[in-house]
């Protein structure tokens, strides 16, 4: 969910007192600070004192929107209908709720009401005030998993039509661009710098363009924007947390640390500021820290979804892969399946991993037979009982998934390859490969392709792969090595192409004398092969060098089952045991 926060209270207050909107004010900015719970109780002050407020109950909605509680969020938009069906923004505020549970088609009705009463003559809005109703609207159209960017698009160019002072527009306009395509920073840029020049005293759009270098990878320049943020209001405890994040990111620990504490110093009596304490604790590496907040805050009382995904996330860093599973189902269970994340699908794949290691450990051992085991965590953690199940493959749709939700992620395709590869699904592992090199194909997707390729016996995706490595790759042995294997794998006993010579000659001039010893099986390979070409090729018999390049194996002594073969076999039979060896240098 994209927390939308209100810019500034002054944007829609005109429909109450001025006591009234300097209260209202007060909680809008408590809400925007974060302070969640103190906001809540500001609202709940003013809607004593005057329950017929519908702005009250819509700004009260948007303060538990904003902490991801979405069904305190419903029942106060709700209360604000009844306390006045005219005003569209909590019409806006419900379909927003409702996108965002996954209730596409129910959040159609309330938006396109808040529209219709916005712009219905006989209410007499003045135009800032509509303008507001096609902004919230707008959000809300950019909640859940179905977007509509463009409808949103166009009722933001209309907000700032009917109010070209309305900065939180802007800010809204940018977020939607940038989200839309973040490799385009120019355009979300211009909007939060018209929303500055509107504002140029709120730290909200600065900390916005300051986010937006932060998911562009640009630390530094997060980090610079943050404290122009945090200048102009040095309570604004976002920007310490999003500047925290970033020092995080740029390695500057002691300062993220620094930040952290100081948005839990201004934040100090809220849980939801505990929450993201929790979060950053584990970002930091923190995993027991980490857990033992969370546990406070559960034995608390508190309910948070966010908390039930980082103890998984925690869980599973400690190797505690049975607990891990545990609070990741649960999790599972009470997060929509749009609402989750393609991190929560690559941890729930590390944990198919650690649960599979765990069931081959027990059955190696022996435990309770092959049906079922019992394995306990090294540290003397949980204990995983374990019916033999398909882990690895159940590892890699997990990996699948994330891969596919976050572009960012591409190396899952290649977890998801090794996972389906380990459970000898290499024509799934071929696919997974393959989308890798659809999405970012980079040089190593294709030594992963070829060599699961070789494995599964698709020898001509195999060559394919490693010609593609080899172009990438030249001066490297091992490409030539690997295609060779897949061209001698494509001849059969009745059809001996020897196809594989070149690539196994061009291996042989590439390896480096360090390598030679070091991988002392490639070189034997590629030696023998040579040694079983002049041997038995038809067109190209010597059997002078076939003996030198068997003499060259048996010197060697790698004390593989081709050493063995060649010191047993073929130095003895009778073609070769008188032959004098010949030159057999590769040049």
């Amino acid at each position: 969910m994209n927390k939308k926060i209100p810019m500034t209270a002054a944007l829609l207050l005109g429909a109450v007192t001025f006591v009234n909107a300097q209260s209202l004010a007060d909680a809008i900015k408590l809400t925007e600070k974060e302070q969640f719970e103190q906001a809540d109780a500001a609202f709940d002050r003013l809607l004593a004192a005057d329950p017929a407020n519908a702005e009250a109950w819509f700004y009260r909605g948007e303060n538990f929107f904003a902490n991801e509680h979405l069904d305190s969020a419903l029942i106060s938009f709700d209360r604000g209908i009844v306390a006045n069906a005219n005003f569209p923004l909590n019409h806006a505020g419900k379909g927003k709720v409702l996108r965002a549970l996954g209730r596409k088609a129910d959040a159609t009705a309330p938006l396109d009401r808040a529209i219709a009463l916005a712009t219905e003559k006989a209410n007499k809005f003045p135009k800032p005030a509509v303008s507001n109703a096609y902004r919230e609207v707008a959000a809300a159209l950019l909640e859940g998993a179905d977007k509509d960017f463009a409808t949103a698009q166009t009722h933001l160019t209309k907000a700032v039509e009917l109010d070209p002072k309305n900065a939180r527009a802007f800010v809204l306009r940018g977020d939607a661009y940038f989200e839309q395509n973040p490799r385009d920073g120019t355009t979300p840029l211009d909007n939060y710098k018209q929303a500055i020049n509107l504002e140029p005293l709120n730290p909200l759009p600065v900390s916005r363009k300051a986010f937006m270098y932060y998911r562009a990878n640009n630390f530094q320049g997060a980090i610079a924007e943050y404290g122009n943020a945090i200048a102009l209001d040095a309570a604004f405890a976002p920007a310490y947390r999003g500047r925290a994040e970033a020092y995080l990111k740029a390695r500057e620990f002691d300062k993220a640390a620094a930040d952290m504490n100081k948005y839990l110093e201004l934040n100090s009596a809220n849980m939801s500021a505990r929450v993201r304490q929790a979060q950053f604790l584990f970002l930091v590496g923190k995993y027991d820290e980490s857990l033992n907040e969370i546990n406070a805050l559960e034995a608390k009382g508190v309910k948070n979804v966010t908390l039930k995904r980082m103890k998984a996330y925690d869980l599973t860093e400690k190797g505690d892969f049975a607990a891990a599973h545990a609070a990741m189902e649960a999790y599972y269970a009470e997060q929509p399946v749009d609402k989750r994340i393609a991190l929560d699908h690559e941890y729930m794949g590390k944990i198919y991993l650690g649960m599979a290691k765990a069931v081959n450990e027990g059955q190696a051992r022996g435990t309770n037979g092959n049906t079922t085991g019992v394995v306990t965590n090294p540290d003397g953690t949980s204990t995983l009982t374990f019916k033999p199940a398909p882990y690895d493959s159940l590892a890699a749709e997990e990996f699948l998934l994330g891969a596919r939700m976050d572009r960012t992620k591409e190396h899952l395709f290649i977890e998801a390859g090794k996972a389906f590869s380990q459970a000898r699904a290499h024509d799934r592992a071929i696919a997974a490969y393959r989308e890798k090199i659809a999405a970012k194909p980079e040089v190593n997707d294709w030594y992963y392709l070829g060599n699961v390729a070789n494995r599964a016996k698709r020898f001509d995706v195999a060559d394919s792969a490693w010609t593609q490595y080899i172009a990438k790759q030249p001066n490297i042995y091992q490409g030539y090595l690997y295609r060779a294997r897949a061209k001698a794998g494509a001849d059969t006993a009745d059809v001996k192409t020897w196809a594989a010579k070149a690539d196994y000659e061009e291996a042989l001039r590439k390896m480096k004398p360090e390598e030679r010893d070091r991988a002392k099986a490639d070189y034997e390979e590629a030696l023998n092969f040579m040694g079983l070409y002049f041997l038995y090729d038809k067109t190209a018999m010597d059997r002078a060098k076939a003996k030198c390049f068997f003499e060259k194996v048996s010197a060697l002594n790698a004390n593989t089952s081709i050493t063995k073969q060649v010191n047993e076999v073929f130095l003895k039979m009778k073609e070769l045991k008188d032959v004098a060896p010949g030159d057999c240098e590769v040049l």
